[in-house]
């Protein structure tokens, strides 16, 4: 009775394994040899923010053994601010039967979502604030079983006041430009206005449709507000060195919850990582998923690399002093 037993379940066994196709259906750690990977990587607008993410996730996947020319096609294609483009760029990537779509930004992932859905091709989004709030989720903590999963960060907004108020004691009245369209901005923009009440600020807001309005609105905050805190959205980050003008015509204390912000002319920022959150979103999300794993069995990840930088030219236009302690706690400090 028990060699028949043994006999069965070894029987049982061996057919399992090879039904299963044998070790070759292990979790793969590596490319497959002579195999070539189309990637198609979206975003919704140029500038520096975005274009480091996409740098990071394209060194992301090299490390893994995704290489450019080698095994690997890295279609990129910007929706030049038009939703309806990020919609077509979708159903291209989806035309071309990528191994993976990778969009950048919420517009872009909200297009990605909507064409793909009943496909098989998998989602791997970046770049998004709160993927709930904006739809593109419904739980931050479980796998979504579908053909979706991504990588996210919510700004550490306390953080960033506490770094605001230590560099700026005195200011009083904050003043912000933000896209209303982008749901990103809308999220930031409430989670903001919340922590500057709680602080006794006042937070005046504009709101802005395209790149084009961004000067005026910074214009419009002259005299209202004495201090500018700008949001991570992608619309003003297009258009920022329309409000360094404005901060640095009228000496007004620039911040920024865009770390390339500072280089650009923004005092300081405690923010994530761009580029670093471009590797961390390939390795963590997008490699496991063209590596076999179904998308719909990954818990999204978030980010979890944040920098301060700061800029001791815009301190000095603005008239401020830096204080030391800030000083040595930054990644960069840029002279420009």
């Amino acid at each position: 009775m028990k060699r028949s037993t043994a006999a069965g379940a070894l029987a049982i066994g061996l057919a399992l394994w090879l039904g299963l196709g044998g070790p070759a259906q292990a979790q793969q750690t590596a490319p497959q040899p002579g195999r070539t990977y189309r990637v198609g990587f979206s975003q919704i607008v140029d500038h520096p923010a975005l274009n480091a993410t996409r740098q990071g996730f394209i060194d992301g996947l090299k490390s893994a053994g995704f290489i450019e020319g080698k095994n690997l096609v890295f279609e990129y294609l910007n929706a030049q601010g038009d939703v309806a483009n990020a919609r077509n760029i979708a159903e291209k990537f989806v035309a071309d039967k990528v191994d993976l779509m990778a969009p950048c930004t919420t517009p872009n992932v909200q297009a990605a979502i909507r064409v793909t859905r009943g496909t098989n091709v998998p989602v791997a989004f970046g770049c998004v604030t709160n993927p709930v709030e904006s739809g593109i989720l419904t739980s931050l903590d479980k796998p979504t079983g579908t053909n979706v999963t991504g990588f996210y960060g919510i700004p550490p907004v306390a953080k960033m006041f506490d770094l605001l108020l230590q560099i700026r004691p005195n200011a009083k009245k904050l003043g912000t430009i933000y896209n209303g369209a982008e749901s990103n901005s809308v999220t930031l923009n409430g989670l903001c206005k919340a922590e500057a009440e709680r602080r006794g600020l006042t937070w005046v807001e504009v709101q802005v449709a395209s790149s084009a309005e961004v000067k005026t609105a910074a214009d419009s905050l002259v005299g209202r507000a004495d201090t500018f805190l700008m949001p991570q959205d992608n619309t003003v980050a297009s258009a920022f060195d329309a409000v360094v003008k404005t901060a640095r015509d009228n000496k007004i204390p620039l911040f920024s919850f865009d770390s390339t912000a500072v280089e650009r002319g923004a005092i300081a920022s405690y923010a994530v990582n761009q580029y670093q959150a471009g590797v961390d979103w390939a390795k963590e999300v997008a490699v496991p998923v063209l590596l076999g794993r179904d998308p719909g069995t990954l818990v999204p990840a978030t980010y979890h690399d944040f920098d301060l930088n700061l800029n001791t030219t815009a301190a000095a236009a603005a008239g401020i002093t830096l204080p030391p302690e800030v000083v040595k706690q930054a990644a960069k400090v840029y002279k420009k």
